[in-house]
């Protein structure tokens, strides 16, 4: 398995505690997200402005259908940081999903976004699910107007697989996506999905990068389990003296793929913002990626 941030990041030397990945011109996207659609934490508030109050907390990955943009807002309002100092991805749907008929209706989902944020504008816009094919083209339409009008500084997808992707490409002034964002973990894995984004230049961040919560019922669905009781995750964090979240993470930002996760308290968004002080041999990064066998 190639590590790409491990090289680029030149071995254990001391390095920049939230690095990021360029994801478009001037957009840089950090590597470690708080994603907030798990539903498991206390307070989305709290647990805001926890992440962006900490030295390696700078982005938050969160969705119109999450139902707690509002509560973000609270979180960063309680700390009185500027706009410039955190990195804000948001997601809309397709009419497939909230009956929004055509583009006009997409771009009021996008203001309302704004306005549940409380922000002028955010960093990463996202349509949340493919719908078919003619509401997906609709949508893009409306995140490249968004983009256009400065709403967003970058725009993508998530959940595309590589069918909706070609479709949507016909009819898209703005190519590629900045990101795609997609079920990844040690537990479950699209190869030839990863290599065709590779391909094409879209940055695929993770999400259920522990396989676990609600968000990691798909990837039980493909035979997956939670990442923290695989024995070869267990393993290797008694030879790396980490835990075995750091483990799971790092097999993945290791590989160059930015993610969002969740967390419960201070000690283990510690654990998930601290991932640059060790590196995953190739070797052991090789046996994590053999975990998930795909049926045949």
């Amino acid at each position: 398995m190639k590590t790409l941030l491990a090289a680029a990041l030149g071995g254990a030397a001391a390095v920049d505690p939230a690095p990021t990945i360029a994801i478009a011109p001037n957009v840089n996207l950090p590597y470690v997200a708080l994603g907030t659609g798990s539903g498991q934490h206390g307070s989305v508030a709290n647990a805001t402005a926890l992440w962006l109050g900490s030295s390696a907390g700078k982005a938050i990955d969160t969705s119109i259908i999450y139902g707690d943009q509002p509560a973000i807002a609270a979180g960063i309002a309680a700390l009185g940081i500027d706009r410039s100092a955190y990195f804000l991805e948001t997601k809309i749907v397709t009419e497939d999903f909230r009956h929004y008929a055509n583009h006009t209706s997409i771009a009021a989902e996008i203001d309302e976004n704004l306005r549940e944020l409380g922000v002028a504008y955010v960093d990463l816009l996202l349509i949340h699910f493919p719908g078919t094919a003619s509401a997906n083209r609709e949508a893009w339409m409306a995140l490249e107007a968004a983009l256009a009008a400065g709403q967003t500084k970058a725009i993508g997808v998530s959940n595309f697989g590589k069918l909706n992707l070609e479709a949507l490409k016909l009819a898209a002034t703005v190519w590629p996506p900045a990101v795609n964002q997609l079920e990844l973990s040690v537990s479950y894995h699209d190869d030839d999905l990863l290599a065709y984004h590779a391909e094409e230049g879209i940055v695929v961040q993770a999400y259920s990068p522990l396989c676990g919560g609600f968000n990691g019922s798909s990837c039980t669905a493909h035979g997956g389990k939670n990442v923290l009781t695989v024995p070869e995750v267990k393993s290797l964090a008694t030879k790396y003296g980490v835990s075995g979240a750091q483990i799971g993470l790092k097999w993945i930002v290791q590989q160059g793929h930015p993610l969002a996760t969740s967390i419960w308290n201070k000690d283990y968004m510690d654990e998930d913002l601290t991932l640059w002080n060790f590196n995953i041999s190739d070797a052991d990064m090789a046996t994590l990626s053999a975990v998930y066998q795909p049926e045949e």
